[in-house]
């Protein structure tokens, strides 16, 4: 675990020195969306999901669907970082870059024994996609967080395989983490511990394991609510189609990887997914040659693990090659739900590390062909990774200059999902010159109006008109604004004030105190408390051991097991 951590504060390093890449593709959405949310945490507002300084302070609602366990952790360790002065940012990003190689470390360590997933552990942080894309390129810091998660499913399977209960709530726990991290990679993984599971032999066993998981997913489910009701409930007014297909520029085939000449010859602004290509032609390399090598090194009875794993890295590399573009088309559903077909470099890199551990336990120093074998696949897993790693302190010393504010994103301060909930029409030339004006007031005609409080989710503010009219806000419009007049509590209008984009409200002629905010829906209110049975289960089932095991028993519960796990 020493190495492990050490491995990753080398890899880490650029990072934890001078921050993420400015060019990083989400960067700056990470850098804004923790900034606004740790102040609104620490101002007593413990689920921020309205950023009201977000966007030149004319709000955002984007945490209403976008995970928010990153920015937690970013939170939480905020006052030990202002204590030690430290940035709590860059230490929060690299957190899930050791925790993946600790959760490969704890996942292959029965199976391969220590040594091996030490290796393992430090291959699986150093892969291109993970560290040279994911983690600097991209700076995707929910997704860097979904490779922590994934081996711990698949360490948490193999209890739930040998009937350990603390198993079956560890993975509900794992999975809730997970779809709180990044809900896409959590769809796009699960799939691969279920089929393993369920290659047990017989069908009684294939019964006990789908009664199992069903009950872990479903405790996993209620553990997520408070996040995965919300997000459900408001994913209408935020359609994914107007993120990814409200782009001309976006095609299928700009997102599957290149073959052939356009692995070296391509405009400059494809050069990403070059990276990608390269990172999963090399990858699939390392499969087939590590795979069949553990193959034919294996006994015949043995082989069924390997197997599995070389099928799983079949189907995601075929879903990231251009041969499936055909799929990605006819489904348009699994295309919205993924967004991009090269996230499945995630499973992947699972996928090649298992083989990879399978490869080098059964690897015979002694004999010159499998030290051949060795050193082909050392060269294409070192030789990538050590590039990607020199290229990422390339990039630091060439984008040390700060990046020049071109005026394109004038009011979106890189809100990633700004152009799925706002009003279609605003300007947001418009919408800025809005929000350098006063924070309420009169769009026509005469009249004064002040605000008198100024919160998430809630305004008030006093109007004195004679003849009442539409006030404009200085905050979004979003569909589930409310608005009532505290004197007499009458629901009063509400509307997007175009082209700026902005709410307004009418009010009626005189004096009118108005209250406006953003209630707390049902789903909100029932996910909290959802999620609050689904964390009293797992604490029952923890420490309640004679009622969980008289459970367990119930869900046709094998022979018991101390942590010790089969091989994967």
């Amino acid at each position: 675990m020493f190495i492990i951590v050490v491995s990753s504060l080398v890899l880490a390093l650029p990072l934890l020195l001078y921050g993420p890449l400015l060019n990083g593709h989400d960067t700056y959405e990470h850098l804004n969306y923790t900034k606004h949310f740790v102040e609104q945490f620490w101002s007593g507002d413990f689920y921020p999901r309205w950023l009201i300084e977000m966007n030149k302070g004319l709000g955002s609602p984007s945490y209403f669907l976008y995970p928010p366990l990153p920015a937690y952790v970013v939170a939480l360790l905020e006052p030990i970082a202002s204590a030690l002065r430290f940035n709590a940012f860059n230490i929060a990003a690299w957190l899930p870059l050791v925790g993946s190689g600790l959760a490969v470390f704890v996942w292959l360590r029965t199976s391969f024994g220590e040594r091996i997933a030490t290796v393992c552990a430090v291959i699986y942080m150093a892969m291109p996609y993970h560290l040279g894309i994911d983690f600097y390129r991209r700076c995707a810091i929910s997704e860097n967080w979904g490779f922590v998660w994934m081996p711990l499913l698949l360490y948490f399977t193999a209890g739930i395989v040998l009937g350990n209960l603390r198993s079956l709530i560890g993975w509900a726990i794992t999975l809730a983490l997970f779809i709180c991290s990044h809900p896409n990679s959590a769809l796009i993984f699960c799939w691969i511990p279920l089929c393993l599971a369920m290659l047990n032999p017989g069908s009684s066993a294939r019964i006990r394991m789908a009664i199992r998981l069903g009950v872990a997913g479903v405790l996993s489910l209620l553990l997520s609510s408070v996040y995965l009701l919300p997000a459900l409930a408001n994913a209408k007014y935020m359609p994914v189609s107007r993120l990814m297909f409200g782009n001309p520029g976006y095609l299928v085939s700009n997102q599957l990887i290149f073959t052939g000449r356009r692995l070296i010859v391509h405009p400059g602004r494809e050069i990403f997914l070059q990276w990608i290509s390269w990172a999963v032609i090399c990858l699939a390399f390392v499969v087939v040659v590590s795979g069949i090598a553990a193959l034919k090194w294996e006994a015949r009875g043995a082989r069924g693990d390997i197997l599995f794993w070389i099928a799983v890295c079949g189907v995601l590399v075929f879903m990231t090659s251009r041969f499936s573009a055909l799929v990605w088309q006819e489904l348009p559903l699994l295309h919205e739900t993924i967004q991009y077909p090269w996230r499945l470099n995630g499973p992947l890199c699972v996928g090649a590390t298992a083989i990879l551990g399978s490869f080098l336990s059964r690897l015979n120093g002694r004999k010159w062909s499998h030290r051949l074998v060795f050193a082909v696949v050392a060269c294409f897993v070192v030789g990538p990774s050590l590039f990607a790693y020199g290229n990422v302190w390339w990039h630091y010393k060439k984008d040390a200059m700060p990046v020049p504010n071109d005026g394109v994103q004038l009011v979106n301060e890189h809100d990633g999902w700004f152009h799925t909930w706002i009003a279609p029409g605003t300007s947001q030339q418009a919408s800025l010159l809005a929000s350098l004006g006063p924070k309420v007031r009169f769009r026509e005609g005469d009249g004064s109006a002040s605000a008198s409080k100024w919160e998430p989710r809630r305004i008030e503010f006093e109007t004195n008109s004679a003849a009442g009219g539409w006030v404009m806000i200085n905050q979004f419009y979003y569909p589930t604004w409310q608005a009532e007049s505290i004197n007499d509590r009458r629901q009063l209008l509400v509307r997007p004030a175009m082209p700026e984009g902005l709410l307004e409200v009418q009010v009626q002629p005189g004096t009118e105190k108005v209250q406006v905010d953003l209630p707390a829906s049902s789903s909100e209110r029932l996910g909290r408390w959802l999620s609050l049975v689904g964390l009293l289960i797992c604490l029952i089932g923890v420490f309640g051991e004679k009622s969980g095991k008289r459970l367990w028993a119930r869900l046709g519960s094998g022979r018991p097991h101390d942590a010790v796990l089969t091989e994967v």
